[in-house]
C-alpha cells in the first residue's frame, strides 16, 4: 500500500515536471513573437494550466501553439490567441466580463483569475460543452464564474451592463444585444469575418462605437445563434 502510494507521488510529481517544462517552453515562444507581453497574463497562463481543459487524447499536445479539438466541433484556442485577445481586452481587478462561447472554460478561468473580485459570466450553446467547462472550473474553486446555457448572440442582459466583452466565435459582424450590453468605456473583441476573421478591439464611447485596433489572419469556429451564423 505504500509502496503504491510512492510509486503514484512519485509518477505525479514526473507528469507536473513534464507539464511545467512544456509551459515554459510555450511562455518562451510567446514572449518572443510577441503574443505574450504582459506579466499578469503569464501569470494566469502558469496558475491556470492549459492541460487542465483539454481532453484526455490531446494531452500530450496541451502546450503546443495551436487549437486542439474538444467536443460538437468546437475547439479551445491556441494560446498564442487567448494571450493576444486577453491582453488586448485590459482586464481590471473587480470589473464585470461576459464571455461569448465557454468550450473548455479555458479562457473563462483566466478572465476569472485576471479580474480578481469581479466576475465573469460565460454563454455556451451546447449542454455538453457546459458540463465539462464547470467539471473543468470546478477544480480549481473559481467562485466569480458563472456558465449559463444559452443564445450566446443574445448576450446575457440580466447582468449586463459589462466592463468587457470577449466573443470566442467568429462573427460576420458583432452582434447588436452585445454591443448594447457594453458599459459605456466598456471594451470588447470579436474576430470578425467569413472564412478568415480579423480580430477587432472596440471600444463604447459618449460618440459612438470606435476601433482601437485590428489584427488580420485569424480562423474560430462560427458563432450560432440569433444574430449569428443559423445552423
Amino acid at each position: 500500500m505504500i509502496k503504491n502510494y510512492i510509486y503514484t507521488l512519485l509518477n505525479r510529481i514526473k507528469i507536473e515536471k513534464k507539464y511545467n517544462i512544456a509551459l515554459n517552453n510555450l511562455i518562451n515562444y510567446l514572449r518572443d513573437s510577441k503574443f505574450l507581453n504582459d506579466d499578469n497574463v503569464e501569470s494566469a497562463f502558469r496558475n491556470i494550466p492549459r492541460h487542465e481543459f483539454v481532453q484526455t487524447s490531446e494531452l500530450d499536445r496541451a502546450y503546443s501553439n495551436e487549437p486542439l479539438s474538444i467536443m460538437k466541433n468546437q475547439t479551445i484556442s491556441q494560446p498564442g490567441v487567448v494571450s493576444r485577445m486577453t491582453e488586448w481586452l485590459d482586464i481590471k481587478d473587480g470589473q464585470k466580463i461576459l464571455e461569448i462561447g465557454t468550450g473548455s472554460a479555458w479562457q473563462t478561468a483566466i478572465l476569472s483569475y485576471l479580474v480578481g473580485t469581479g466576475t465573469v459570466y460565460s454563454i455556451e450553446r451546447h449542454s455538453e460543452l457546459v458540463k465539462f467547462a464547470k467539471e473543468n472550473l470546478e477544480k480549481f474553486s473559481l467562485n466569480n464564474t458563472h456558465v449559463i446555457l444559452g443564445d450566446g448572440s443574445l448576450g446575457y442582459p440580466q447582468a449586463s451592463p459589462f466592463d468587457r466583452i470577449m466573443i470566442t466565435a467568429a462573427c460576420q459582424e458583432i452582434p447588436l444585444p452585445l454591443l448594447e450590453q457594453l458599459a459605456d468605456n466598456g471594451l470588447i473583441i470579436a474576430p470578425v469575418g467569413d472564412s478568415s476573421q480579423s480580430l477587432v478591439l472596440l471600444k463604447k464611447t459618449p460618440k459612438g462605437i470606435i476601433e482601437i485596433k485590428s489584427q488580420s489572419h485569424y480562423i474560430f469556429v462560427p458563432l450560432l445563434g440569433k444574430f449569428g451564423k443559423k445552423n
